[in-house]
């Protein structure tokens, strides 16, 4: 990656971590709710526990960042369940997440391409 900042050097920097580890990002897409699912919240339950989000762009004065939710998780190679609670109210679960990816969850989707919660 490529850094630059105002009135400084230019930055290169290289991911050389040892451990690979897994991940999900979750790019969430509101029909009822806005259109980027800002201020839906997530909870994301694998092996090694449950983990929290939201989303949110707002990082700082007259900035935005990526709308998508990053979770690390370690040597956990699948979600176990995948909660969205959207702005509007409505609530989709997925269940037996694949990992190693970014996965777009349209509201009121549910299944988005994963098995739906019973």
């Amino acid at each position: 990656m490529v850094v630059t900042a105002l009135e400084d050097r230019l930055e290169i920097w290289k991911n050389t971590s040892p451990v690979r580890n897994h991940w999900l990002e979750v790019r969430t897409i509101g029909s009822r709710s806005n259109r980027d699912g800002i201020g839906t919240r997530l909870r994301l339950t694998s092996a090694s526990g449950v983990q929290y989000s939201h989303v949110n762009t707002a990082v700082g004065y007259a900035s935005a960042s990526d709308p998508r939710v990053h979770f690390g998780l370690g040597g956990d190679s699948v979600v176990r369940e995948l909660r969205l609670e959207w702005p509007s109210g409505a609530v989709d679960t997925l269940r037996d997440v694949p990992v190693d990816r970014v996965l777009v969850v349209k509201e009121g989707d549910s299944s988005a391409g994963q098995q739906p919660a019973r």
